[in-house]
């Protein structure tokens, strides 16, 4: 079975993920505009782009640059070039400066370290209650 990492290793290029602990879904709102940190076991290091439309830049240690899309998928955070993708668990945001280690759905490991990220939604507070004449 081909996979995205061997291919996308060749020339130098990665995906981001993070911490499977955490039990809640996530949707990468965190990643959009900002750019993670990747270093392989094999001593490869990358660097990834998210961008808004699901479209992301890998950057190798030499300068070569690989166009990839990104998408989350059943608590999964997955990387694809052409036909092939390569996913991650994903349960947690992703905290800037914070390094994940993680094993990739072709047994890869990793360790993730996000350079910023985008502030977690918050939600509005509730409708002011009202009293009897509001």
């Amino acid at each position: 079975m081909k996979y995205i990492l061997g291919s996308l290793t060749v020339i130098g290029a990665s995906i981001l993920a993070a911490n499977p602990a955490y039990a809640q879904a996530q949707n990468g709102q965190e990643l959009i505009g900002n750019t993670v940190d990747v270093q392989f076991a094999s001593g490869v290091r990358n660097i990834v782009a998210f961008g808004p439309s699901g479209q992301a830049r890998i950057t190798s240690a030499d300068g070569t640059l690989s166009n990839a899309s990104w998408f989350v998928r059943d608590n999964q955070l997955c990387l694809q070039t052409g036909s092939v993708s390569e996913c991650w668990g994903y349960n947690q945001r992703f905290v800037a400066g914070r390094s994940f280690t993680m094993e990739s759905s072709c047994n890869m490991t990793s360790q993730w370290t996000a350079r910023s990220v985008n502030p977690a939604p918050v939600a509005p507070p509730p409708p002011a209650e009202q009293g009897e004449r509001g």
